[in-house]
């Protein structure tokens, strides 16, 4: 089954309708599901088969919020704002999908990597950049 491609103007009648939840806060940060939202548009606008948990309540702690997949790519990633922390649990799933999967690419994204992350989701193949570190 292919992946999901928008076209531009789906694209961005996408992007008008999460204009309200994209909103910076007061401080001009970006929310978690602000940023979860930008990221699953721009994978949608280039052609990945997205998933996101929207109530993981009984599920594994820890697990990526978002699946990205793309023929010969696989990506997961835990999406954090500028200060948010990542848990044990979470640092736990990130280091082991990195270092025990071979191919898999796993990243914590924060809303100041958002240049790095749309060049990831438009290259080839991996980058070296946006690995996220622990508790950062």
């Amino acid at each position: 089954m292919p992946a999901m491609q928008w076209t531009e103007s789906e694209y961005q009648a996408y992007l008008r309708r999460q204009e309200e939840k994209a909103r910076p806060r007061r401080d001009g940060s970006m929310s978690e599901a602000a940023l979860l939202e930008h990221i699953r548009a721009l994978a949608r606008r280039f052609g990945w088969l997205v998933y996101h948990t929207h109530d993981s309540r009984g599920s594994e702690a820890g697990f990526p919020d978002l699946v990205l997949c793309k023929p010969g790519r696989l990506i997961l990633a835990e999406c954090k704002t500028e200060r948010g922390k990542v848990t044990e649990a979470q640092q736990q799933w990130i280091d082991m999908l990195r270092h025990s999967v071979p191919g898999v690419e796993a990243y914590v994204w924060r809303p100041s990597m958002l240049e790095d992350i749309a060049r990831i989701l438009t290259s080839e193949r991996t980058h070296l950049c946006c690995t996220g570190s622990k508790a950062s």
